[in-house]
């Protein structure tokens, strides 16, 4: 039974109200803000709330009150009000213990109780055990934490939220409370692959690696530039994994963008690579005797009714991809990052960090970024089902930062076929097999709808105005006061909801400061600091 003996009395309730809420009146001198957990309690039955609206009202004064304006200059009748006003507040109910009734009038609220200890906790949640679980944030306005259920984890993660509001600090503290993890008083972590679009994750494998290693065995940094440190490696990727359509439809891109007008080059290129074992791709692709080789075969398709401008657009589009690969360096059959590389990540329950920044990957475009998610994307799907089938099942997260160049919706700019394909499969069927997807985005309006319906826990920071709409349709809703709150947000606060939560419905969550993890990431120093510094 949950105990709230030592818990204040902040009010009352008034009536009942719509759709499992009831009425309330509140002290007037309590901090409170909206989407805080309340408990009510009804002779002896006990039920959390949640504030979902609330405003001041006094007994003196209604809109028809005929002295108003007196009230602006009379300082005895503001405090005659002072003394009169009290807070209204609607509360929806959100959890019960042990009953299935409505508070009645005169129950009393109270702020949620004081956790003494895991016994505590356990009783506030309704769990017999927190095995499985992590400590995430504060319930807003108290001192309980939101419990995360890790068994849900492969239902896939969204976090959204706009620049500045909280949302890179968030992933960054969900990445070290995954990394420990204590499991029968030992330390273990959920293996990680991180796309870090903006290097906001490489001082996990430098100066603050302490704060992800205790449960990990290997931590590394993948880059596209000659490595700097022992913890960085050389990123390159093996074409063989990929389909003839695939890469005939990504390289004829390279040309012309948008592939549907160009259908005929990308079917030209597909029947040669076709022709080919997938092992040869490597060759091909990315050496100069494998391109001529191609152009050689590709001649020969004039006489088969190929006309010659199409030719020679699939042989421009291949002298592009070549550039590219020559550029970056990123293509061999003996690929830095591959299936060895998925059983060091499983084994060690180890970190990769794909480094996007500019500082991992000076002056790559972003089709080269795409070509190298679709890579990894289908490397962890093939490994996981391999893994499943054969009575091993394994987990692997996958996080990708600004998901909308991956995933985009329809109204994005951005081609992203390589990817797009592959990630509303692993969105789809990954699941099934370990894969767990965290999208990460400023722009969440410009995310596949079908991939973000596919989510099922959300992390809601302050969002644009434009994007409430989208995501109330994508991701099946919040409660309304709660869905109005988004644009207006504080940072620091988030809304998390869906089955990860051991709360099983919408929270405002209070995420604590930690110097170490915010002070790496979307933080500037105060400019008068800046200027004598």
């Amino acid at each position: 039974m949950l105990s709230v003996k030592q818990m204040e009395s902040v009010g009352i309730v008034l009536q009942r109200g719509e759709n499992n809420s009831v009425y309330a009146l509140l002290k007037p001198n309590i901090d409170i803000i909206g989407g805080q957990l309340f408990l009510i309690e009804d002779e002896g039955k006990k039920t959390v709330a949640r504030l979902d609206d609330y405003f001041y009202i006094n007994e003196f004064f209604d809109e028809k009150t005929p002295f108003s304006r007196t009230l602006l200059n009379d300082k005895i009748d503001v405090e005659l009000l002072n003394m009169n006003t009290v807070i209204r507040a609607e509360l929806s109910i959100v959890k019960r213990y042990n009953h299935s009734t409505i508070p009645k009038p005169g129950s009393i609220v109270k702020f949620l109780p004081e956790i003494a200890d895991e016994k505590d906790l356990l009783s506030f949640y309704q769990l017999s055990s927190s095995q499985g679980y992590i400590k995430y944030g504060r319930l807003a306005g108290s001192k309980i934490p939101l419990l995360l259920d890790l068994n849900a984890i492969t239902m896939h993660v969204g976090i959204f939220g706009e620049t500045g509001s909280g949302k890179s600090y968030n992933m960054r503290y969900l990445i070290t409370l995954l990394s420990n993890i204590e499991i029968d008083g030992k330390i273990t972590s959920i293996p990680l692959i991180i796309f870090d679009a903006n290097g906001d994750y490489s001082d996990f494998t430098s100066f603050n690696i302490d704060l992800v290693s205790k449960g990990r065995g290997w931590i590394k940094k993948y880059v596209m530039r000659d490595p700097l440190s022992d913890y960085e490696i050389k990123l390159s990727i093996d074409l063989s994994l990929f389909t003839a359509k695939d890469l005939a439809d990504f390289i004829i891109s390279l040309k012309y963008g948008d592939i549907a007008p160009n259908s005929l080059q990308a079917n030209i290129l597909e029947q040669v690579l076709s022709q080919h074992d997938p092992q040869e791709y490597n060759w091909l692709l990315s050496t100069r005797e494998g391109i001529e080789s191609l152009k050689i075969e590709l001649q020969e398709l004039k006489n088969t009714g190929f006309s010659p401008s199409s030719i020679r657009a699939v042989v421009s589009s291949l002298e592009i991809f070549l550039n590219k690969v020559r550029k970056y360096n990123f293509v061999s059959s003996s690929s830095s990052f591959n299936e060895q590389t998925l059983d060091v990540i499983w084994n060690t329950k180890g970190l990769a960090i794909i480094d996007f920044s500019s500082d991992g990957a000076p002056g790559v475009d972003i089709s080269t970024k795409q070509l190298i998610v679709s890579y990894v994307s289908r490397l962890v799907l093939d490994y996981l089902t391999k893994a499943k089938y054969s009575g091993k099942q394994k987990l692997i997260g996958v996080v990708i930062e600004e998901a909308q160049n991956y995933i985009p919706s329809n109204d994005y700019p951005v081609n992203a076929r390589i990817t797009k394909e592959v990630l509303v499969t692993l969105a789809t069927q990954g699941r099934k097999f370990g894969a767990s997807l965290f999208l990460v985005s400023q722009r969440p309006a410009f995310v596949d709808k079908y991939v973000l319906s596919m989510l099922n826990t959300f992390f809601f920071h302050r969002i644009y105005h434009e994007d409430v709409k989208y995501v109330m349709s994508a991701t099946g809703g919040l409660p309304e006061h709660l869905a109005k709150s988004l644009p207006s947000l504080e940072t620091g606060y988030v809304i998390v909801s869906g089955l990860m939560s051991a709360l099983k419905s919408p929270a405002l969550v209070k995420i604590p400061w930690d110097d170490r993890i915010g002070s790496y990431t979307g933080y500037v120093m105060s400019i008068e600091n800046i200027l004598v510094s």
